[in-house]
């Protein structure tokens, strides 16, 4: 009720912990598109507090992208799921959790366990040396598109059907992955599957985490 009379009261500070967490799904929905509007052209100062990335991108403004009680990063919300400026931070601001291997670069090529590729876009500019490569689930596809010129063959352990999208978590070169697509796709639990990544779609860390590229 508090953040009721908040609003009520056109207050200049507004403070949210988690205002939307105890409600149903489809009320959670409606207010998290009502909210923005609710405080728009107020000159209020909102402070939201949220564990849930996909909240924090829909809401907007800035963020502090907090872990374990520090400021990781802060900045505008889309440029914080853009352009990471850690592995935590792109870990943090993923929903399913980002993807993410330990690569190593040699000349212009860069090398995941057997698999080999050209090095392009943020990798191209990267010295020889060992990195950890992350890519968001939904780069990661269980068909051929435009761009993908990485293929991986993963032994599907889990499948998730939820609304209109579909996820896969597969196991490849001892790592674990996640896909994200949309629509329902033919896994079978416990058999390989391919699936089609575009490598400029990824990030790349350094062994301590910082972004690098």
């Amino acid at each position: 009720m508090r953040p009721a009379r908040a609003i009520a009261k056109e207050s200049r500070a507004v403070f949210l912990d988690e205002p939307l967490a105890n409600l149903d799904y489809k009320l959670r929905e409606e207010l998290r598109e009502q909210l923005p509007e609710l405080f728009a052209g107020r000159g209020a100062v909102v402070v939201y507090a949220t564990s849930e990335p996909e909240e924090a991108l829909l809401l907007g403004g800035e963020t502090a992208l907090m872990v374990d009680g520090n400021v990781a990063q802060f900045g505008a919300t889309a440029d914080i799921y853009r352009t990471p400026a850690s592995l935590t931070a792109a870990s943090v601001f993923s929903d399913p959790p980002i993807n993410h291997a330990p690569v190593t670069k040699r000349g212009d090529a860069m090398f995941l366990g057997e698999l080999s590729w050209t090095a392009s876009g943020d990798a191209a500019g990267l010295k020889d040396g060992d990195y950890v490569m992350a890519v968001r689930p939904h780069h990661v596809l269980p068909q051929d598109h435009e761009g993908a010129s990485l293929s991986l063959t993963g032994h599907v352990g889990v499948t998730e059907l939820s609304g209109s999208e579909s996820s896969a978590h597969f196991e490849f070169d001892g790592n674990s992955w996640v896909s994200l697509a949309h629509g329902t796709h033919p896994y079978r639990i416990g058999e390989d599957h391919n699936f089609f990544l575009d490598p400029t779609t990824c990030f790349y860390f350094a062994p301590d985490g910082a972004r690098v590229g």
